[in-house]
């Protein structure tokens, strides 16, 4: 009878997994905190240094909004007939924009001028055919001229009318919107459009007479956004 080899009986002496070694595990880690810190610790410096080129540049041009006021206004047609809800109208505006900045020119490129009155637009007109220009520290000249009829319904609004009427100075609201552009040097920049809105408080000249009233020199509000 053949004796069986020892090393074939029972099991079979496999060599043993060694353990994962826990000094890797230790490394890779380690190195992709490293590399989370590093990319953390660019983006912001990245971020600082933005900010504090946008603040020097801020500090060099001191940028500052553009100005609108209505320095003269002519109404001498407001009348309302109610039997058909006719409004027939004729109003000029006498407008001045004024650039304060000192080292920017700023591009008018589209302005479009609507009249309100009691919320309700009864006309708009483009001030602007083929844009301008206005340089640093200056103010240019603008003329408005709203005519014409539109049909509207005021309904309670009338006793407003009316009262004003009475009275013969009407409030009428200006709205703007704009496209602008500014310039600093040879460099042309930015897409902007600001909103102008102007309460003005309009006396009526009928037949060459105006009103005890007189207009006033209006400060409009401008929003850049």
């Amino acid at each position: 009878m053949v004796e069986k080899e020892p090393h074939l009986n029972g099991s079979c002496p496999c060599p043993s997994i060694p353990p994962p070694n826990q000094e890797d595990k230790h490394k890779s880690r380690g190195c992709f905190c490293c590399l989370f810190g590093c990319l953390w610790k660019t983006i912001v410096a990245l971020i600082l240094i933005i900010v504090l080129a946008i603040f020097i540049c801020w500090l060099i041009l001191q940028p500052r909004m553009f100005k609108v006021h209505i320095t003269d206004a002519k109404l001498t047609q407001f009348n309302f007939t109610n039997n058909n809800n006719n409004l027939q109208y004729k109003l000029d505006l006498n407008i001045t924009l004024r650039n304060p900045n000192k080292k920017m020119a700023i591009y008018f490129d589209k302005i479009e001028a609507n009249a309100f009155y009691e919320g309700q637009r009864f006309d708009t007109e483009n001030l602007t055919i083929w844009g301008f220009k206005v340089e640093r520290k200056s103010t240019h000249f603008l003329n408005a001229t709203f005519a014409g009829q539109q049909w509207m319904v005021l309904g309670a609004n009338e006793l407003d009318f009316n009262e004003q009427k009475s009275v013969g100075v009407y409030s009428i609201d200006l709205k703007c919107y704009l496209r602008i552009r500014f310039r600093i040097g040879d460099f042309i920049g930015g897409n902007h459009k600001p909103k102008v809105r102007c309460g003005l408080k309009v006396p009526l000249i009928s037949n060459g007479n105006l009103s005890t009233a007189r207009f006033e020199t209006t400060r409009c509000d401008v929003h850049l956004f």
